[in-house]
């Protein structure tokens, strides 16, 4: 997997689009301004980092993935069937997709290049940067970032639910004082 998705530049564009500050996104997901900064120059980020950034901004980045896996001809199998937690736990799903294979993570440990113990324990703490994933999902020939995207699709329609509610109910009250 030669080619990299250019993840800060995508965040960098975003929050241009959005006309928020590098400030502003350090703030909401608790890092240092010139953490941030170095965070937008980097072309692979932690998957939960990515999903803090994802929600702050309201936008899909997983979805560069997936049409990364797409473009690359990998057909990977896509299931929309997430649960409703506040953390995905991709470490778990991935060990699921290992046992439906029938294979092992010694088995995945060799085709990442990685020691067992160490891939063992990127797995149980759910930390996968995403050049990871994205080689994981490669070998397993399954988009494990869909995961990500229907997670963030349905917290987002929550949040706007929500919003509309709120609205409803302000304007609610209001018909009654006045």
């Amino acid at each position: 997997m030669g080619k990299q998705i250019p993840i800060g530049n995508l965040i960098f564009h975003e929050l241009k689009e959005q006309k928020r500050s590098i400030a502003w996104l350090a703030k909401n997901v608790h890092y240092s301004h010139h953490t941030m900064c170095d965070i937008l120059k980097r072309d692979h980020l932690n998957i939960n980092l990515l999903l803090s950034i994802s929600k702050e901004l309201k936008y899909d980045f997983f979805a560069h993935y997936s049409a990364f896996l797409d473009e690359q001809n990998l057909f990977i199998v896509r299931e929309t069937n997430i649960a409703r937690e506040e953390e995905i736990a991709i470490g778990d799903q991935i060990c699921q997709k290992l046992k439906e294979q029938e294979r092992s993570i010694a088995w995945l440990a060799k085709k990442v290049h990685y020691n067992y113990s160490t891939l063992y324990k990127i797995l149980k703490q759910n930390h996968l940067d995403t050049d990871l994933l994205v080689h994981i999902s490669d070998i397993l020939q399954y988009d494990f970032f869909a995961h990500y995207s229907a997670f963030l699709r349905e917290r987002l329609l929550n949040m706007e639910k929500n919003v509309i509610k709120y609205d409803e109910n302000i304007n609610e009250k209001l018909k009654y004082l006045t």
